[in-house]
């Protein structure tokens, strides 16, 4: 590639460059190839991402200012990658005419998104008929590749290119070249029924999932799980208790997603409140799996994504509030049990409290005259009574948070 530079002739970072074929393709499992039609348009979609503001680029004569950039697209054969073929774009006459360059700007620091549609292949793969319902052993593929060029004067210089997996190019329906046990979607037994046997992927191509969905997903009966006893072994208590310890450690935070990684995936909403699948990997690693790289629109990668198992964390959320209807019903034995306590205290110390007030009344008659009498002692009664009175408001608060805890498990 040729490197880029700044107008101090300074290195630049390599562009980030990230290619999306939007329509036209479909994989045949058949000929493990993507298969097109040479009559049916096809539509690319190229984010390239500048840092900093390129003004040079590297020439075999040396640096040279860049005059604009364009992006090309072009086929080759595999098996001859020197022979190119030409990429034609179906004009509103319905005419088609070679297509040549496409000229992008490039502003600094910024992600640039360009669309090329109404795009064809000027000429089919060889070899494409089947031999004895079998691919031909001889079958021949191209190559799609999106380059992004710079140009100086009358020169272009390549920047950067992208090459697709191998393409069947045919001039007819792809549909027909498959045979009726290798069609991938079939009629069911129930009425009205689609099925396919193997992996689904909406707005993806590489599904590793029965079903991969990049995007909202709309339901609007309920999601059941496999749940008969009869299907199960080695059936074991959980511990609550580590389960409660668990969900207090799990912090539930606020979040944007990025945008090159939310349009990638097709998320429309990019804010949203949940948990950091790191921070859930410390406390509960089994809820935490992942699912290989990801590739942002803006062509940064990230290694080893990690995704979320929430019905396992919900799981967790039902054991924890078993836990805490158990804390609940401890203080309520407590609470009773304190209050019977209370009851009988109450009966014994009543008439202890009336002959101390006789006692304290002729005290006073006898004294009555002594105008500096000494303060009096507290008495057992006074401690009796206040140690009552710490008791129902130890009682009280118990009140209070058991209500309060019963309240957030109902809620």
């Amino acid at each position: 590639w040729s490197p880029l530079y700044d107008g101090d002739l300074q290195s630049l970072p390599t562009p980030a460059y990230h290619v999306d074929s939007d329509k036209g393709f479909n994989y045949s499992s058949t000929d493990e190839a993507f298969v097109c039609q040479k009559k049916n348009h096809f539509q690319v979609t190229v984010h390239i991402g500048i840092t900093g503001s390129p003004k040079c680029v590297r020439t075999p004569s040396g640096s040279k200012p860049i005059c604009s950039f364009h992006v090309k697209v072009f086929g080759v054969k595999l098996e001859d990658q020197n022979h190119l073929i030409t990429i034609e774009q179906s004009q509103q006459n319905r005419r088609k005419r070679p297509f040549q360059c496409a000229r992008v700007d490039l502003p600094e620091d910024k992600v640039t998104k360009v669309t090329l549609g109404r795009l064809h292949f000027g000429e089919t793969t060889a070899n494409n008929m089947r031999k004895k319902g079998k691919p031909n052993p001889d079958q021949r593929y191209f190559a799609l590749v999106v380059a992004l060029c710079a140009s100086v004067e009358e020169d272009s210089y390549l920047l950067l290119a992208h090459a697709s997996e191998r393409i069947v190019v045919r001039a007819s329906n792809p549909g027909q070249f498959e045979s009726d046990g290798d069609m991938p979607w079939q009629r069911g037994l129930a009425p009205d029924a689609v099925v396919h046997h193997g992996r689904v992927g909406i707005n993806t191509t590489v599904p590793d999932e029965a079903l991969v969905v990049c995007g909202n997903a709309k339901i609007m009966g309920t999601v059941t799980h496999p749940s008969d006893r009869r299907a199960k072994e080695n059936i074991q208590e959980v511990d609550s208790t580590e389960q409660l310890k668990r969900i207090a450690q799990m912090r539930i935070v606020e979040y944007d997603y990025k945008p090159e990684f939310a349009t990638k995936v097709g998320i429309d909403q990019v804010h949203e409140t949940g948990v950091i699948a790191q921070e859930v990997k410390e406390v509960l690693p089994s809820a935490v799996r992942e699912v290989g790289d990801i590739t942002c629109m803006d062509g940064e990668k990230i290694d080893n994504f990690l995704m979320v198992d929430k019905d396992q964390i919900f799981m967790e959320n039902v054991g924890a509030v078993q836990e805490l209807c158990k804390l609940t019903d401890s203080l309520e034995a407590r609470i009773q049990e304190l209050e019977l306590w209370n009851k009988r205290l109450a009966k014994r110390t009543e008439p202890a409290g009336q002959r101390s007030s006789g006692v304290g009344n002729a005290h006073r008659k006898v004294n009555g005259n002594n105008n500096t009498s000494p303060p009096e002692k507290p008495t057992q009664l006074q401690n009796t009574k206040e140690c009552l009175s710490k008791t129902y408001s130890h009682c009280l608060q118990h009140r209070i948070l058991k209500a309060t805890m019963i309240t957030l498990v109902a809620t």
